[in-house]
């Protein structure tokens, strides 16, 4: 099984570590910390190298010792994958490793200094105070299989919005191309009907009604298009052709049509290629028992169970279901003043792929019949509205996949809704 990379330790072993705090950028790394009980500080600035860094935390670790401290323990910012190679390389030197809040250290800078400054040699300071009353984040560190899911989510994500940026560059150039076509985007983008007229016309309406009528229906015909989409397609080149554009133009955006249709079959083949290859690392990740969660047809698909976890990590990493819809951002952010009482509203400050993943996971199971059907649709009739609704049913199913992991137990849709007390009288 995977081990926690919880920081493990009590406070008071935690008192004995020496917290390094570190500004990391693309070219330096400026770090600071408190080498005594008065506050008194040792800064500096190192290169962000792999031939620098392993000599500054031997230096670290050195001064740790000579301090009376047990451990080093480097504190940084996500910064958008600078800090990574950091993170490793102290772990691999025997560090203990913690990340902090960016928006945290800003909004305690202002604290702070009383004024909005940003500058890198302040921020370690910031750091250390935030260090200090305890509000750092846990680094996790996911073993190979995790990593290699987490990867592939993040990169089937790039894909999907690649996939429909591409669909809307078709959109917009058939708009100009042929404006008057009636078929919806299935037809375009799902039938073999479409892929016969870009290959023979490019969709320009000049070059289906050159031939002339009859050849245009033999040609079609003989590729086994249905009488119906021929005709459509003959009356809507004609309705473009009322409004006539310049040939050579249009030869153009036959051209790049084309090209996009292209783009988008690579896109494709691409999703497909990395959806089954998350679905063999999560075989594997079931085969080595480090998840105990199965796919099922009434709950979820086995793709969108990797793309969940590929977002959550480990589940029994979480101490309780509060601290992973915490790390999801789906926890409750309350306004509260004195009497007066606002609408608890989505925090959304944790990792917004799995609160998208999870959209999608839900989207199917809140039909009328399906598993939240009736949960979803009560809330609507209470007078919330759609994106609340998804939002608790959401929450609702991470709770099931996190019950489902601790448990050990098989998905039972009878028990989802029962209450505790009913179900352990019925056993």
């Amino acid at each position: 099984m995977n081990k926690p990379t919880i920081n493990p330790g009590s406070e008071q072993l935690q008192s004995r570590w020496l917290n390094v705090c570190v500004d990391v950028s693309k070219q330096s790394l400026n770090w600071a910390f408190e080498c005594d009980d008065k506050g008194r500080l040792e800064e500096g600035i190192v290169p962000n190298a792999n031939t620098a860094i392993p000599a500054w935390l031997d230096q670290i670790k050195a001064r740790a010792k000579a301090l009376g401290f047990t451990h080093a323990q480097v504190i940084c910012e996500p910064t958008g994958g600078y800090e990574k190679r950091l993170l490793k390389l102290a772990r691999q030197h025997g560090c203990m490793t913690a990340l902090v809040s960016g928006e945290s250290v800003h909004q305690m800078q202002v604290v702070q200094n009383n004024d909005t400054g940003k500058s890198d040699w302040k921020d370690p300071r910031t750091m250390l105070l935030l260090a200090k009353w305890g509000k750092t984040l846990t680094d996790r560190e996911l073993t190979s299989r995790w990593l290699a899911l987490r990867e592939l989510g993040a990169y089937y994500d790039r894909l999907e919005r690649g996939c429909t940026q591409t669909k809307n560059r078709i959109h917009k150039t058939l708009l100009h191309l042929c404006s008057e076509l009636s078929f919806k985007k299935d037809w375009l983008f799902k039938s073999r009907a479409a892929g016969v007229v870009l290959e023979l016309y490019g969709f320009n309406p000049a070059s289906m009604l050159a031939p002339g009528w009859s050849r245009f229906r033999e040609r079609l015909r003989r590729r086994k298009l249905y009488h119906s989409t021929i005709a459509r397609l003959w009356h809507d080149a004609q309705a473009c052709e009322l409004c006539v554009d310049d040939e050579l133009w249009r030869e153009e955006l036959s051209a790049q049509l084309r090209e996009h249709y292209a783009d988008l079959r690579l896109v494709q083949q691409r999703m497909q290629a990395c959806r089954d290859r998350m679905i063999g690392l999560l075989e594997q990740l079931q085969r080595h028992e480090e998840t105990r969660l199965q796919a099922h047809p009434g709950l979820i698909s086995p793709f969108l169970l990797a793309r969940v976890l590929a977002e959550t990590g480990p589940l029994n990493e979480f101490a309780s279901v509060k601290q992973l819809l915490r790390y999801g951002g789906l926890n409750l952010r309350p306004r509260q003043s004195g009497s007066q009482r606002g609408q608890d509203r989505q925090s959304k400050k944790g990792r917004a792929r799995l609160r998208h993943v999870l959209s999608q996971a839900v989207l199917k199971r809140v039909v009328r019949g399906q598993l939240y059907g009736e949960y979803y649709h009560g809330k609507r009739a209470e007078g919330m509205c759609g994106a609340k609704a998804m939002t608790a049913v959401a929450r609702k199913f991470l709770k099931l996949l996190y019950g489902l992991e601790r448990s050990a137990t098989t998905y039972d849709p009878q028990r989802v809704f029962a209450c505790e007390s009913a179900t352990r009288a019925a056993a």
